[in-house]
Parts: C-alpha cells; sequence; structure tokens
C-alpha cells in the first residue's frame, strides 16, 4: 500500500500521528469496524438504560445506592476487622484500625436498615455544598473585572441562583434531590444517545472510506 493508499484511509480532518505506524488506528472512530463500534453502542445503550431507570423509579435507585454503599462499607469493615486482628496476633498496633473497622460495620449496617434516606441525607449535603460554592463564587465574581461587565452579570445569575437552591433545599429536600437525580437521568440519556450516534457515523464514515479504497484498488 502507497503512501497516498493510507492518505485515503484517514477521515477527513484527521492527521496521522507520526508516533503510530501507517497502518494503524489514529483514533477508535478509524476502527469502529472492527468491533468497537459495539463497545461504544453497547456503553450508550448502558447509559440510556440507567438514565430512564432513574426517572422511571428514582426511589428504587436511591435504595440501591444507598445499599450498595452499605454493602462496600460492611465488607470493607470486616476486613479492616481481620486485618486489625492479626496485627494484634503479631504484637502491632492495632487498637485504632479496629476501632475504624467497627465504625465501618456499624455505619453499614445502619445505611442499610434506611438504604433511601442515607442517599436523599447525601444528595442533600451535596446540593448545599454545591449552593455555597455559587453563592461564594457569585459573591468573588461581583468584584472581581476579568470578564468587564459580564463578570458582574455572571456573579449575579450565581447568586440568585445559589439562593434558590438554598430556598427549594430548605423548604423541600426531598424535590430538590428528585430534580438532581432528574438532571442526572438526563444527563445519562443525552450521553448515550450522542455515543451512538458517534458510533453509527464512525461506522458509515469508516465503511465508505473501505469502498473507495477498494474502488481505487480496482482502478
Amino acid at each position: 500500500m502507497s503512501a497516498s493508499d493510507n492518505h485515503r484511509d484517514q477521515p477527513s480532518g484527521e492527521l496521522p500521528s507520526p508516533l503510530l505506524p501507517p497502518d494503524s488506528p489514529q483514533s477508535l472512530l478509524t476502527d469502529l469496524g472492527r468491533g468497537v463500534f459495539w463497545t461504544v453502542v453497547v456503553r450508550g445503550a448502558v447509559a440510556i438504560l440507567f438514565g430512564l431507570l432513574v426517572l422511571i423509579t428514582p426511589g428504587l435507585v436511591a435504595i440501591a445506592v444507598g445499599v450498595w454503599v452499605g454493602v462496600w462499607l460492611i465488607v470493607d469493615g470486616v476486613l479492616t476487622f481481620i486485618s486489625a486482628n492479626s496485627a494484634r496476633r503479631l504484637g502491632l498496633s492495632w487498637g485504632w484500625e479496629m476501632t475504624a473497622g467497627l465504625a465501618y460495620i456499624l455505619a453499614g449496617v445502619l445505611i442499610m436498615i434506611a438504604p433511601a434516606l442515607f442517599t436523599v441525607l447525601t444528595g442533600v449535603a451535596l446540593l448545599w455544598l454545591l449552593a455555597f460554592g455559587m453563592l461564594l463564587r457569585g459573591i468573588l465574581a461581583l468584584a472581581s473585572r476579568s470578564l468587564g461587565g459580564w463578570s458582574k452579570a455572571l456573579g449575579v445569575l450565581d447568586v440568585v441562583f445559589a439562593i434558590i437552591v438554598m430556598v427549594v433545599l430548605f423548604l423541600s429536600p426531598g424535590a430538590a434531590v428528585s430534580a438532581l437525580l432528574w438532571i442526572i437521568a438526563v444527563y445519562t440519556i443525552v450521553l448515550g444517545t450522542a455515543l451512538i450516534v458517534v458510533a453509527i457515523r464512525g461506522r458509515s464514515n469508516h465503511s465508505s472510506t473501505q469502498s473507495s479504497t477498494q474502488k481505487g484498488a480496482t482502478i
């Protein structure tokens, strides 16, 4: 294959890398016809299914997240307790490690008792941190002149949005967490759709490039 053929194999707007052999793919999009296509499609499908699951059964997702965290803490606590007991038998320091293991187990059990409540409280805490962060950024932007008048406009936007989030969290924290779940769901659905579209377009470009190369070879 000549250098011109290698150049024809590259999609438009994509330059070959000087660090790779001529026949190697320059990106995943140039290799979508060799199995990568289905990997990207499956990623997109899983993201869409997860987003739909969050939209349809947000309570079930909240419980699943809480159960997962609880199980992880219990397993990690048991392993930490076993490690501390081994250190005790060897005459090494073990008290704090065993205390941490017991604390992990206790926390995991408490979360398993009310996994949905744990997820809601965690979501509320994250939203409060987000609101305070936006409020601080907005106040600092009001005093900034880096973007001229836009700095003050963006600062006002941050402050107003932060106040709205705080009011919603104070009046109805459950609604705020539900809104957060909706945002996550919409994001994952859009991401999954974009992945599938990229995979289909990449495979289409790959097929058209191969057919044009074969026609050039026959000529």
